[in-house]
């Protein structure tokens, strides 16, 4: 019995040892489960908590007076014109309607009526030739957009054909030419259907807007050839914007435009050379007013003058100081 106590007291402190070894061991790996989880939780609520990065919104876009927007858009738009001179006042009154069928591609209508005031003869008021047609947009990287325009009058405009009402053809011919700053030429040439196809491109950042844009009108006669004795006629405008934003809420800007008559027979005949082209330059402020995340109102009021000749017939009287109300409803 003596011999066995020294066996027995060493089994009892092996297993002692042996007990403590393991208890030690998942004391260790339970801390470091309990550290793992520990740090994994915040780290999990912190990348929940991350905020997402708003995009940024779009660069600013200072829009044309009688140009082409250059975006594919949903408008409808109000644009009024008083016309001042010796001999007349007129005033032409457009609207506009712009709805996007695809993201890239509107379809567009204008139509419109003119009111002449003639300092020695009959007022009158009549309808202009409404306009339809589809304008593509392009983006062209980040800062530059183009967009391509095509389109046609449609020739039921008042005063036309061989019997004329001669006041509102007159309203139209030449009064609402001239008093649109001859940018607007087939809205008026009442006996003809015209179509149209034109191109802009822009700068668009920095606050800041550079827009060219180039037109061309092929005038074909579809009634009233008693009256207007040529067939056809080809008009080309050009123009050239330019905006800056001084705050967020207001643009000021200016555009200088530019209409030659390729063809025109009967003014070819007059050999004169003047009244072949035009030179206007229009300028004034807008306002951006934003209604909520997708309804801008954008009112402005811009002044156009004559450069090289007045705008109308220079030395009768009709040249024309321009005044423009344009407003314009985005949503």
């Amino acid at each position: 019995m003596k011999s066995q106590k020294p066996g027995l007291v060493r089994h009892v402190l092996r297993m002692s040892l042996m007990s403590c070894g393991l208890v030690a061991g998942l004391s260790m790996e339970t801390s470091a489960w309990a550290e793992t989880a520990g740090s994994a939780e915040p780290a999990q609520a912190a990348s929940e908590a991350a905020p997402v990065p708003k995009p940024a919104p779009p660069p600013r876009y200072s829009m044309p007076w009688m140009l082409r927007p250059v975006a594919a858009a949903n408008v409808v738009r109000a644009d009024m014109v008083f016309a001042f001179s010796k001999a007349r006042d007129t005033q032409p009154i457009l609207f506009l309607g712009s709805f996007k069928v695809r993201p890239n591609l509107a379809v567009i209508a204008r139509f419109g009526f003119i009111r002449n005031t003639p300092a020695g003869g009959e007022s009158a008021t009549a309808f202009v030739n409404p306009a339809v047609g589809a304008l593509y947009a392009l983006p062209l990287g980040k800062s530059f957009k183009a967009s391509f325009f095509a389109g046609t009058t449609i020739p039921i405009g008042q005063g036309g054909g061989n019997e004329p009402n001669m006041a509102r053809r007159g309203a139209n011919l030449p009064s609402g030419i001239f008093g649109r700053a001859s940018v607007d030429n087939a809205l008026f040439q009442i006996n003809y259907m015209t179509p149209i196809v034109g191109a802009d491109i822009a700068y668009i950042g920095h606050d800041m807007t550079v827009q060219l844009e180039a037109t061309v009108l092929e005038l074909i006669r579809v009634r009233g050839e008693e009256v207007d004795k040529d067939a056809a006629k080809t008009n080309l405008v050009f123009g050239l914007h330019f905006g800056y934003f001084p705050i967020p809420q207001m643009s000021l800007s200016a555009e200088l435009r530019y209409q030659y008559w390729a063809s025109n027979p009967a003014f070819e005949a007059m050999n004169n050379p003047d009244i072949m082209d035009n030179w206007t330059l229009g300028f004034g402020p807008r306002a951006h007013i934003k209604l909520n995340e997708k309804m801008w109102l954008r009112p402005g009021v811009s002044l156009t003058l004559g450069l090289d000749l007045p705008t109308g017939f220079a030395g009768t009287g009709a040249e024309y100081k321009i005044v423009q109300v344009d407003v314009p409803f985005f949503f």
